[in-house]
């Protein structure tokens, strides 16, 4: 892959070092979301203007397409654009025709399933019946890796809300499409929900979340075949904004400053051990990073890959 450009803006940009394959050994390592502004100029090569469009090979004109871009690097990605608005099958026809043969995609469900205040089942359902037909591009080309349910840190564990968590995935593992769900505060950390889990066919989805009192532990916790895990940093002082944001500009700033966290390579060791325990469990294990300002999931995600490359003993 060529990045050389005669126009001073390429040329003074220097792509990421392109990471080992390590995709055979049923692990896929990427990040939470792949098209982000900031990322350009420092994971993704600067835009390119009319005239250098018309100066720019082929390649260069390629690169100018974010997905296409990220595939170099990794073979997995989170699309979580679908947690605020509902996912159509025509951008996941799209999706999927940019797609290489190697990709897998997990999808977050909008935020009508995971943040309702209602827990109706009948409603999540439906919702959930709506994303297998919109997803199902990449499903029938074997691109599809889970459904993410997340929810918020605050939502506590009620029977109710675990039933209703169950009855919206079994629409999916029904068709042996698969459903994680990712519990955020620590009262969901309880023995009878991973076998509830377990028994349903529903993953958990191991998470970091920064270490306020009441958020779930990190563990590398399995209750289907596939492993699932996220990190979203550890920044305690931004997690909850101190003042509640309003404008477009306000919510940004807050998003990117809770996100702003580069793991430390003794934190990335961390990482390693616990996805490599998590592997042993599983036929297919899933990481992704969403500490992903300026592009930071991106370079612990590189990283990442190189030390379990390392660690497997792998090519």
């Amino acid at each position: 892959m060529r990045f050389s450009c005669e126009n001073n803006t390429l040329s003074s940009w220097q792509p990421l070092q392109i990471p080992p394959n390590i995709t055979p050994q049923g692990i896929y390592v990427g990040t939470s979301g792949y098209y982000y502004d900031d990322w350009i100029g420092i994971f993704n090569p600067p835009k390119l203007t009319a005239a250098q469009a018309a100066a720019a090979s082929d390649q260069q004109k390629a690169d100018q397409d974010r997905l296409r871009f990220y595939q170099h690097y990794f073979s997995f990605v989170e699309i979580n654009n679908t947690f605020y608005q509902p996912p159509s099958m025509a951008h996941f026809l799209d999706m999927e025709k940019r797609s290489k043969e190697s990709m897998l995609y997990s999808v977050k469900v909008h935020k009508d399933i995971s943040h309702t205040k209602t827990d109706d089942a009948t409603a999540g359902k439906d919702l959930m019946q709506k994303h297998i037909y919109a997803v199902s591009p990449l499903i029938e080309t074997g691109r599809f890796f889970s459904f993410l349910i997340q929810l918020e840190d605050h939502v506590y564990r009620s029977q109710k809300k675990l039933d209703y968590l169950l009855a919206v995935a079994a629409e999916a593992v029904a068709m042996r499409i698969d459903v994680h769900i990712e519990f955020r505060h620590i009262s969901w950390h309880n023995a009878d929900v991973l076998q509830a889990l377990k028994n349903s066919g529903v993953g958990i989805c191991n998470t970091e979340i920064p270490a306020v009192e009441h958020a779930f532990p990190l563990k590398a916790y399995a209750t289907s075949d596939k492993g699932y895990v996220r990190y979203s940093g550890r920044n305690v002082e931004a997690w909850y904004p101190k003042s509640k944001p309003t404008t477009a500009k306000e919510k940004l700033a807050a998003r990117n400053a809770r996100y702003d966290y580069g793991y430390s390579e003794k934190e990335l060791e961390e990482h390693t051990a616990g996805q490599l325990s998590l592997h042993k469990k599983c036929a297919a294990v899933a990481i992704a990073y969403n500490n992903h300002y300026q592009a930071k999931a991106v370079k612990n995600s590189i990283k990442n890959i190189e030390m379990l490359k390392s660690r497997l003993g792998v090519g």
